[in-house]
């Protein structure tokens, strides 16, 4: 534990930077000027509840980054009455040349960081916002078990030297029934085949109920007006017209058109090098979709 003996004046601002792990947090607390407290404390809310109360009175702004610890820290502090940014890692400035990485000196940076006014925020979704966003990405998450259930089927044919003409996209109820006609004359080797059919089965059947969820979620009032105005568009149905509404939601919080766009990937980007030149984004694309999708929610 590090703490400098320092008279606060009840006109400064304190500034918390966290770095969050499992079991240990490592937290500073610090003025424009000089770090005050820094100190590795039990991973949970209490724990920093009562370092910060030893500061009540004072006006503290409290960073972490964004990951795998989600928002409910942010929405904490905010009850608590502390203003909380969340930072994505990706755009926390660099020291070149600096090899030595603690959770002492990345609670530190961020807190130094927050004074300077030098840190980006992601937008916190609301927790429903978050509930809603789950409905899709548990889905995504489901296909893309099953499209490597298929790709394990697949190698394992192979590997066998079993042919079968496979259809495009995806696979019909025909083509499974053959799978599951296949016979290697071996009952070991069969058991464990039939597990890979069992498995895409399976997956199947939580896809089909995952997107029932889905269209139950998209006749809601929240969502049911947008729907309907996305699905008039060409080429865009339910699935993907939630699939812009939850992970996009308050579209209003862009400024400008080209927030979005770079928020989405859709802005122009190219690196070039010597002899290699590559492209990425499309201005085109993201004017389109800027366009499209111009709105404030309803039904809120």
């Amino acid at each position: 534990m590090r703490r400098t003996k320092h008279q606060v004046t009840s006109d400064e601002d304190l500034f918390v930077g966290i770095d969050l792990h499992k079991v240990r947090w490592h937290v500073t607390i610090r003025t424009f000027d000089v770090e005050l407290f820094s100190a590795s404390i039990p991973g949970d809310w209490e724990a920093l509840r009562r370092v910060l109360d030893r500061y009540a009175g004072q006006r503290l702004e409290a960073v972490y980054e964004a990951g795998y610890f989600g928002f409910r820290l942010h929405d904490r502090l905010v009850a608590h009455g502390i203003p909380c940014l969340v930072t994505p890692p990706s755009l926390v400035p660099q020291e070149y040349g600096n090899r030595v990485k603690t959770d002492r000196r990345d609670s530190s940076k961020l807190a130094h960081l927050l004074a300077k006014g030098m840190l980006k925020r992601v937008w916190v979704p609301t927790e429903e916002e978050l509930y809603h966003r789950q409905v899709i990405r548990r889905r995504r998450q489901l296909v893309r078990d099953r499209v490597r259930t298929q790709s394990r089927i697949k190698a394992e044919l192979r590997f066998y030297g079993i042919h079968l003409e496979e259809p495009r996209g995806r696979w019909t109820q025909m083509y499974f029934e053959t799978l599951r006609s296949i016979r290697f004359g071996n009952r070991w080797m069969q058991e464990s085949f039939n597990r890979l059919l069992e498995q895409y089965e399976f997956l199947s059947a939580q896809i089909d109920k995952q997107t029932q969820l889905l269209r139950e979620l998209s006749e809601t009032a929240r969502y049911q007006e947008r729907v309907e105005i996305l699905q008039s568009i060409p080429g865009i149905g339910v699935i993907s017209a939630m699939e812009l509404l939850l992970e996009l939601q308050d579209v209003s919080r862009f400024r400008r058109a080209e927030q979005l766009a770079a928020y989405v990937g859709l802005t122009p980007s190219q690196y070039s090098s010597a002899d290699k030149v590559r492209m990425g984004g499309s201005l085109a694309s993201a004017r389109i979709l800027c366009g499209l999708f111009w709105w404030k929610p309803h039904g809120n």
